[in-house]
């Protein structure tokens, strides 16, 4: 499915955000047209890798996702992430994991390690904007003892607008994009990159040369918030005949199979692995008992990392493993921990 929106002067009416400067302008892409920005949403996995080629960095970055407002409820995964540079604003991994394109925003790392949490995805070349503004301008400095400032307060403060939030900001951001939602996703991406080549341009114009890419970070797999583990992890199937109960040790990591791998673990990573089997297939392939219906993608994964778990001597290529893993949504957060201590 494609989609493509297009914004009127009309769609800039927007409910009044409790955060803001509302005797400032409110801020739209829209008012820039030095060069002027088009929006692309796109939900075609092709159409936004073309797309994404033809993004030049610096970028402006950021994400959306559903919240949940239930007592107890599980974080969402990420719905939609909005990149930008002069000219296009994509609504949308290679760029996001390039270290030499370089992506901005308001506590961008933390978008980034999202990201990770969800897909796997490890961002480099994240630049703060409140870092930069720190470096880049000696009134910012004084004002906040804080790298990580509000969007909202960095647009006001560089671009003399409000960016306004409202009740669109918790949008099912999972369902297709209206308008405004559409508007209020690509100003989040586009004010971040207004505000950062305002600052270079201050940095300048005081005579302050800075290197960008020098305060640049990227995600650490192995970081402490990375590293905890979900409440809704369980390392194998639990429902599966050929699943079988973690013997936990003191020397291992609870995600960890110390004993050696059950046949059905060795046989999916050799049809994985040596017969370059595609799930689907593998999932009927795997049936065991007399089971009519094919396994579920989740079990058969669990298969080939817990064969790779037991015996650390079987080749794989990480890469493939990852894309593997990937292909389920709950299988990420069952095994990225592995994965992260193997990398």
């Amino acid at each position: 499915m494609e989609k493509q929106e297009s914004l009127s002067s009309a769609s800039k009416t927007t409910p009044v955000s409790n955060e803001g400067d509302l005797s400032l302008p409110v801020y739209s892409f829209m008012d820039y047209r030095n060069p002027a920005a088009a929006v692309v949403y796109t939900r075609c996995e092709n159409e936004a890798d073309s797309l994404i080629e033809t993004l030049k960095g610096p970028l402006g970055f950021d994400l959306e996702w559903r919240v949940m407002w239930q007592a107890g409820a599980k974080e969402r995964r990420t719905a939609l992430v909005q990149l930008c540079d002069k000219r296009t604003i994509l609504l949308i991994q290679e760029v996001i994991e390039s270290a030499s394109i370089l992506k901005t925003g308001a506590n961008i790392l933390n978008d980034g390690e999202k990201l990770y949490r969800d897909f796997g995805i490890r961002a480099q070349g994240l630049v703060e904007l409140g870092a930069l503004a720190t470096r880049a301008d000696n009134k910012f400095a004084s004002m906040y003892n804080r790298e990580i400032v509000s969007l909202s307060k960095m647009v006001a403060m560089y671009l003399g607008k409000t960016l306004l939030k409202g009740k669109v900001r918790t949008s099912n951001w999972e369902a297709d994009l209206s308008t405004q939602m559409v508007e209020y996703a690509a100003n989040d991406a586009h004010c971040a990159l207004m505000v950062y080549n305002k600052l270079l341009q201050i940095a300048a114009t005081s005579g302050n040369k800075l290197n960008v890419a020098s305060y640049s970070c990227k995600v650490n797999p192995r970081s402490p918030k990375l590293q905890e583990k979900d409440s809704s992890s369980s390392p194998l199937p639990q429902g599966d005949a050929n699943a079988r109960s973690y013997q936990k040790s003191q020397a291992l990591p609870d995600y960890c199979i110390p004993d050696p791998p059950r046949p059905q673990y060795l046989r999916a990573y050799k049809l994985w692995h040596h017969d370059k089997m595609p799930v689907d297939k593998m999932c009927m392939t795997l049936r065991t008992g007399g089971r009519v219906e094919a396994l579920k993608e989740s079990t058969v994964i669990s298969y080939v990392v817990g064969a790779l778990q037991a015996d650390r001597r079987l080749p794989f290529d990480m890469e493939r493993l990852k894309d593997l893993i990937r292909m389920e949504a709950s299988s990420w957060q069952r095994h990225r921990q592995w994965i992260a201590s193997r990398e």
